[in-house]
C-alpha cells in the first residue's frame, strides 16, 4: 500500500534501524563470547567457581544477542511487508528487551560498590584457608602472579597468622594487596557491559517509537 511521504520516510528509517538492531545483536552476542573466551577470565574460573558471575553475565549476553537479531529480522519484515501485526510483535518483544537491558545496565552500575566488598570477603577468605584448602591456594595463587600481588588488603602482612608467605608473592609485591587489582578488574567488565547494555536500551526506544508511527499510519491507511 502507498504511505504518505512522511510515513514512507519512517518506513525506510524503521527499516535501517532494524539493520543496525540485527547488527547489535551481533555485537552483544560478540561481547558475551568474548567474555566467555576470555583468557582472563578463563585463568581464574579454572581454579575457582567463586566468580562464576563472568560467566553468566557472558551466557546472558549472548541469549540477549541472539534475541536483538531475530527480532531486528523481525522489524525489517514487518517494515517492508507494512504489516502491523509484525510491527505490533516487533513492539512487544523490542519492549522486553527494553526492559531487560535497561534494568541489567542499571543493576551492573549500581552493583560495583556490593562487588568491591564482595572481592575482598572473597580473597580474604581464600588466603584464611590457603593452606587448608587446595582449591583456594590455587585461586589465590592464579590471582598473585596474574595481578603480581600479594595477600588482600595488607599485603604479605595477611599471611602473618596463616603460614609463611606463598611463592606465588613475589617480593617486590609484598606491599600491593590483591583486593584492589582485583576488583578494578571486574569493574572494568562491568562498566564495559553496563555502558553497551544502556546505550542499546537508548536505541530500542527509538525504534518501539518508530514502529508506533508506522503501525498508526498503515492502521489509517486501511481505514
Amino acid at each position: 500500500m502507498a504511505l504518505g511521504s512522511c510515513y514512507t520516510c519512517i518506513k525506510y528509517l524503521m527499516f535501517a534501524f532494524n539493520f543496525i538492531y540485527w547488527l547489535s545483536g551481533c555485537a552483544i552476542l560478540g561481547v558475551g563470547i568474548w567474555l566467555r573466551v576470555d583468557e582472563s577470565a578463563a585463568e581464574f574460573m579454572s581454579k575457582t567457581s567463586k566468580i562464576d558471575i563472568i560467566y553468566t553475565l557472558a551466557y546472558v549476553l549472548m541469549v540477549i544477542g541472539f534475541l536483538i537479531m531475530l527480532i531486528g529480522f523481525l522489524g525489517c519484515c514487518g517494515a517492508v511487508r507494512e504489516s502491523q501485526c509484525l510491527l505490533a510483535t516487533f513492539f512487544i518483544f523490542l519492549f522486553i528487551i527494553f526492559a531487560i537491558l535497561l534494568g541489567f545496565g542499571i543493576w551492573a552500575a549500581v552493583a560495583k560498590d556490593s562487588f568491591k566488598d564482595y572481592t575482598k570477603d572473597m580473597l580474604k577468605d581464600g588466603v584464611n584457608k590457603y593452606y587448608m584448602d587446595k582449591k583456594q591456594a590455587a585461586f589465590i595463587d592464579s590471582v598473585q602472579n596474574f595481578f603480581s600481588c600479594c595477600g588482600h588488603t595488607q599485603g604479605n602482612m595477611d599471611y602473618e597468622f596463616v603460614g609463611s608467605v606463598p611463592q606465588s608473592c613475589h617480593r617486590d609485591s609484598y606491599n600491593k594487596p590483591c583486593s584492589s587489582a582485583f576488583y578494578s578488574w571486574i569493574e572494568s567488565k562491568l562498566v564495559i557491559i553496563a555502558g553497551i547494555a544502556i546505550g542499546f536500551a537508548i536505541k530500542m526506544l527509538l525504534g518501539m517509537i518508530f514502529s508506533m508511527l508506522l503501525c498508526c499510519a498503515i492502521r489509517d491507511q486501511v481505514a
